[in-house]
């Protein structure tokens, strides 16, 4: 059984919360709403570049310059398989798949593909700690082809695995 004492603890204890809980609701309706903005995509934002039909999935970020498509070096090789190869000494970048060996020489505008000077379109773009050639470029030395989808502003990547 209650005692008169531990009833009236009790409803101070209500009373105060019920004050309490009013307080905070007053404040909370006389804050002023944060603002926010609504954002209506028409689509979402996809890669650039797919490889095998598959969305890459880049450390460095591709982009169109002068109708080109430039990816990193990093990127391309972690996409289609082989290796790549950095200095010493500090220019030293190296590409390697499928008995393919390409040296690319930063602001040249030439590699050397198993030896051979080959003329480039473009020269390599440095940005950050990223060196970034033209897809397409890159991917012909190596036997890969690239198509351009125009209405998608997409690069389609197909090749084999060996």
């Amino acid at each position: 059984m209650q005692t008169t004492e531990q009833t009236g603890k009790i409803v101070a204890i209500a009373v105060a919360t019920s004050l309490l809980l009013s307080t905070v609701a007053l404040v909370w309706a006389q804050s002023p709403a944060p603002k926010f903005q609504i954002i209506h995509r028409e689509k979402i934002q996809r890669e650039m570049v797919w490889f095998n039909g598959r969305e890459g999935d880049f450390e460095y970020k591709p982009f169109l310059k002068e109708g080109r498509v430039y990816i990193s070096l990093l990127d391309l090789m972690r996409h289609i398989g082989g290796k790549l190869l950095t200095g010493p000494p500090k220019n030293l970048i190296e590409l390697e798949r499928n008995k393919t060996l390409v040296r690319v020489l930063p602001g040249e505008h030439y590699v050397l593909v198993n030896g051979v000077k080959t003329d480039v379109e473009r020269v390599p773009i440095k940005r950050g700690s990223a060196m970034y050639v033209p897809l397409r470029f890159y991917c012909n030395l190596f036997g890969i082809s690239v198509e351009w989808n125009r209405v998608e502003q997409r690069a389609y990547v197909n090749f084999g695995t060996e």
